[in-house]
């Protein structure tokens, strides 16, 4: 890796020799002529930024030849931007005189720091991924994501298909997901973080293993945090339109209009999102005499449509509010199943889920005095899903109907016909405080209760209704922060505790007919946590982090999905000691060129670990069967030239996690890595970028990622002879593709072309499920 950063540096310093470039400098004042230090001077177009030293002055290097905004911004000024000229001039000289802005700002404990890289160079284990560029592309979520070191994405099929999130080996709800740091159930994206639409997203924040209060998780291995844009002066917004294979087409829309003058805004967004996924699989499929024949089939029955809706308006920066605001929102899917969970059997011509959800969040925030700041929200959603399963055909793998059954029902088999409702709603509500008590500490305070409600009915039931039992489960999470900040920035430390609470509800039958009875669990843990973060020089620093994290069972852990999962009510909460040692080696990155390389070790060691447990219909259940310990090493660098020329990054992640069981179910399995989950991958991306080619400041940029999958095995590798084992082969997937970027005024223009799996690798995922083969897509982004 570090061997390709530097062939790439020298190709750069050949082009540098070559083509003229300008240093930029200049000084930052207010209009009584006072320097403002740590003001951020930008070029936005080029991801190239300084801040201002303590007299006000900044400098940035090695600026191509071009036309550029140049942008100043610091907390408690107005931002200024000035047009730059770079037309061969070896330097230039631009002042900035700010005007000062008396609104009352949320970043009050903040000084010369961007959120981003606040967080980036803070205490936390956490990885930022800045959609910009991405969002350009027609790679999903899911795909994005699988790009980051220690984090693997499995997928049961195409676009809307069922999605294990992994990260360091811990997946599904072990893992948080948030919107705007509320629950993304509490939001129109409630299918699936994989489905979000990434044009509504600015970047993404993945917490490893060690989760701040603020967010007030009882997650286990980690959480992500999915950011959307944030508001500016006036009317802003984007419309993307994707199509391409297999019958995909993605809409997105966001639209927002803000007035400083009034401190009122009004956004809306939404998306469409539908796919045919008709790609081509090898099945087997017997012949006249019995014997099975590989053959290959498009699928059938495996339609998704999607589509959301989000609403919010509010008032910012008032002497009342720093905001306050509603937001709602409304989200539906449609998804067709065509196999079960382990694409044996026959398949499934006409069973099907819906979803629907809608609901309200409200938000407040303020600064008290100028030492606390208050920040709280409260939502509710109503989730509604259908599983319908009414059929009277059995269906071959050609989507032929083979058999007019007696009984209708093509998962439900012998016990008949299907048609299942399930009702959740959910309060949702976190309050943050956090005090100020002197300049470098920080005290912070989070609660988070959460109350769920079930209900649900079958409407092929006869006499007993096995959904019509009520259950409810409320999780009250809290927190206690202290931030110490020394030693003029270079150690940060932040030690925290938490208190988890749950009480679980739920109606049952009695022995008598007719009657029932009301069980009720309560559940308590504690637990601490703690990061050091100590920066050796500006181009060096190395964080530890630790936490003692609890996770409590999820509704659809405990009351099953009304789908394809069963209840399983006497499920114990999972806890881990989960530890990051991380180390980052970065260059100045003022210049033109910039490069980083991260190396991480982490630990977590896992007790009462919930896992799914596949069946071959709906008899799925969640179960407490092992311990376990997950550990390893990740490894990334990036290098990349600010405007035209190369960028390049690659990781690879290396876990061992094992089955640590020395008594119960799996004792035999002793030792063993957990079956059905990649151990061994990585990821690689180049990139190279063209600029004022027909017009000024236009962008092409050609791309190329490659991932590679080490094989595994599905099942435990101790057990049976290897010859007759199945696992799921190495893989190798390459995209490439191109981005056309064209400003137009104040708006940009963006027409992508990518195809997916070039070599039409075939592809498989968890429980050897096949992915699709090379696609084609084109991508229409419009933004202003």
């Amino acid at each position: 890796m570090l061997m390709a950063i530097l062939t790439f540096s020298f190709l750069q310093e050949t082009i540098a020799q070559r083509d003229p470039v300008c240093n930029v400098r200049g000084t930052v004042t207010d209009a009584k002529g006072n320097a403002i230090p740590f003001a951020h001077v930008l070029i936005e177009s080029l991801s190239v930024g300084t801040t201002t030293d303590v007299e006000g002055n900044y400098l940035l290097k090695n600026i191509p030849k071009g036309n550029f905004i140049l942008v100043v911004k610091v907390i408690g000024y107005n931002k200024k931007e000035q047009v730059l000229e770079v037309n061969g001039d070896p330097d230039k000289t631009i002042d900035f005189v700010l005007e000062e802005d008396t609104r009352q700002l949320d970043e009050i404990f903040v000084v010369g720091e961007t959120k981003e890289t606040q967080l980036e160079r803070s205490a936390q284990a956490i990885n930022l991924i800045d959609m910009q560029e991405i969002k350009l592309q027609s790679a999903d979520l899911g795909e994005v994501l699988a790009q980051v070191q220690g984090v693997s994405i499995q997928r049961a099929g195409g676009l809307g298909s069922d999605t294990r999130f992994s990260l360091n080996g811990l997946s599904g709800d072990q893992i948080r997901f948030f919107f705007n740091g509320i629950p993304l159930d509490f939001s129109s994206y409630a299918t699936g973080i994989a489905n979000v639409p990434v044009n509504l997203i600015e970047r993404v924040e993945i917490y490893k293993g060690v989760v701040p209060i603020a967010l007030g998780a009882d997650a286990l291995g980690g959480a992500v945090n999915l950011v959307s844009p944030s508001l500016e002066e006036g009317f802003h917004g984007g419309i993307s339109y994707q199509t391409g294979s297999f019958g995909t087409h993605r809409v997105s829309l966001d639209l927002r209009n803000y007035s400083k003058e009034s401190g009122f805004f009004l956004g809306a967004g939404g998306f469409f999102d539908y796919a045919r996924n008709n790609y081509k699989v090898d099945v087997e499929v017997p012949d006249e005499r019995g014997r099975l024949n590989e053959v290959t089939v498009p699928r059938f029955n495996d339609r998704y449509r999607a589509a959301g809706i989000n609403l919010s308006f509010g008032i910012k920066n008032k002497p009342w509010a720093n905001e306050l605001s509603v937001q709602a929102f409304y989200g539906d899917a449609y998804n067709e199943i065509q196999h079960n969970a382990l694409m044996s059997g026959i398949p499934y011509g006409e069973v099907h889920t819906k979803s629907n959800s809608y609901g309200l969040n409200l938000n407040y925030s303020n600064t008290i005095g100028s030492k606390t700041l208050l920040n709280a929200v409260m939502g509710y959603n109503q989730l509604e899903r259908q599983f319908i399963d009414t059929s009277f055909y059995a269906y071959n793998w050609f989507g032929e109907r083979i058999l007019r059954k007696r009984i209708p029902g093509e998962i439900s088999g012998q016990t008949g016909a299907s048609h299942q409702f399930t009702w959740d709603d959910n309060i949702f509500s976190r309050i943050n405080l956090v005090w100020q008590l002197a300049e470098g500490h920080d005290l912070s305070v989070s609660l988070a209760p959460t109350y769920t409600l079930r209900e649900g009915d079958e409407l092929f039931s006869g006499t007993t209704d096995p959904l019509a039992r009520q259950g409810e489960l409320f999780t009250w999470v809290n927190g206690v922060e202290y931030k110490l900040s020394t030693l003029d920035g270079k150690l940060q430390n932040i030690v925290f505790a938490k208190n988890y609470w749950q009480n679980l509800s739920v109606e049952q039958d009695a022995s008598s007919e007719g009657s029932t009875i009301t069980n009720q669990r309560n559940v308590h843990r504690f637990g601490v946590g703690n990061g050091i973060r100590y920066k050796f020089s500006d181009r060096w620093m190395a964080k530890f982090t630790y936490e003692n994290a609890t996770r409590l069972p999820r509704p659809d852990e405990v009351f099953g999905d009304g789908q394809l999962v069963l209840k399983s009510l006497e499920l114990r909460p999972e806890q881990s000691h989960n530890f990051n040692l991380e180390t980052t080696l970065q260059n100045d990155p003022q210049g033109l060129k910039e490069w980083n390389v991260t190396a991480n070790l982490f630990v977590r060691d896992i007790s009462d670990l919930i896992i799914l447990i596949a069946a071959m219909d709906r008899s799925n259940i969640h179960s407490n069967v092992f311990n376990a310990v997950s550990q390893g090493l990740e490894l990334s660098g990036q290098w990349r030239q600010a405007g035209e020329g190369f960028g390049f990054s690659a990781n690879t992640t290396y876990q061992r996690y094992y089955n640590n069981s020395n008594e119960g179910d799996f004792v035999d399995f002793e030792g063993d890595r957990i079956p059905n989950l990649p151990y061994f991958f990585a990821n690689v991306s180049v990139n190279y970028t063209l600029i004022d080619n027909w017009k000024a400041q236009d962008r092409l940029s050609f791309f190329w990622t490659g991932r590679y999958v080490h094989e595994f095995f599905r099942g435990w590798e101790s057990a049976g002879t290897t010859e007759f084992k199945q696992e799921v082969p190495r893989q190798q997937l390459h995209h490439a593709g191109f981005t056309y970027n064209l400003p137009v005024g104040q708006t940009s223009m963006a027409l992508t072309g990518e195809v997916q799996n070039i070599f039409d690798a075939r592809v498989f995922d968890f429980f050897g499920i096949q992915r699709p083969g090379r696609a084609f897509y084109v991508k229409l982004t419009t933004q202003f």
